[in-house]
């Protein structure tokens, strides 16, 4: 099992609050999903699946965001034991939580985030797919964009986040205008 942190030299891992509201201690199986979570990121920047093995697989949703994220982050793997650990809490399927606190087994310090992951991809870990300028990636992020945009309702916001408004303008514009009434 796996947790993967921005802060280096650890022994022990103690639960803290995060998205889910509750103290956990979060750890993968998977080693390339967990690095993928280290750098600040948002579901406006990259896309994140895993594939029918279970395997990561990433979609840029502009150009080169996969390496402005992770280029130049460093972190580490701790490696810690499975025991403690439960599937099936948070609602996305690799993730594992602990409410106890871990003793950590090992550290490898990774000094270039993006160099590890794209060795992940190569040797066949994860499946990158590079920002391409055809309709059909640009429906996927679409899609993608869209759902995110609604389900986190960004539009009824007083203010958009000035990265997703230069990115995903003409999609905002256009969904603001599909709910403005007047195709009714």
């Amino acid at each position: 099992m796996y947790h993967i942190s921005s802060k280096s030299n650890l022994k022990v891992l103690f639960p803290k609050v995060s998205t889910h509201g509750t103290p956990y201690v979060y750890g993968v199986e998977d080693l390339s999903i967990g690095l993928l979570f280290v750098a600040r990121k948002d579901d406006f920047d990259l896309i994140l699946r895993t594939d029918n093995r279970g395997k990561a697989v990433v979609y840029e949703c502009y150009k080169n965001s996969f390496e402005k994220i992770y280029k130049g982050v460093s972190c580490s793997i701790y490696e810690v034991e499975r025991e403690g650990f439960v599937k099936g809490i948070t609602g996305w399927e690799p993730e594992y939580v602990n409410d106890n606190r871990v003793n950590i087994l090992t550290e490898t310090y990774v000094e270039d985030l993006h160099s590890r992951l794209v060795r992940e991809e190569n040797e066949g870990n994860l499946t990158l797919h590079r920002y391409e300028d055809s309709l059909e990636y640009k429906s996927i992020v679409s899609d993608h964009i869209v759902d995110r945009l609604i389900r986190f309702k960004i539009l009824d916001s007083q203010r958009i986040d000035e990265r997703v408004l230069n990115h995903f303008g003409k999609i905002i514009e256009g969904l603001i205008d599909l709910r403005s009434g007047r195709y009714l």
